[in-house]
């Protein structure tokens, strides 16, 4: 399994330890919208598209 570690955003200035990864930014992002979401009754497509709003960012161009 590859170690690559994949980052939704970087801080100018700070070590990438204090970078936001990808992973847990598309979870926390998930949780979010199905919160928001749920009041209309669409938690679980809240969540799906929390996790898939920057998909692309699993890309070695967009971590470059």
């Amino acid at each position: 399994m590859e170690d690559t570690k994949y980052y939704a955003h970087s801080i100018e200035g700070k070590s990438k330890s204090d970078w936001h990864l990808l992973k847990k930014h598309l979870e926390d992002t998930a949780k979010l919208a199905a919160e928001f979401a749920s009041s209309f009754g669409m938690k679980k497509l809240g969540s799906v598209a929390g996790l898939l709003h920057d998909i692309g960012k699993y890309s070695h161009e967009f971590q470059r």
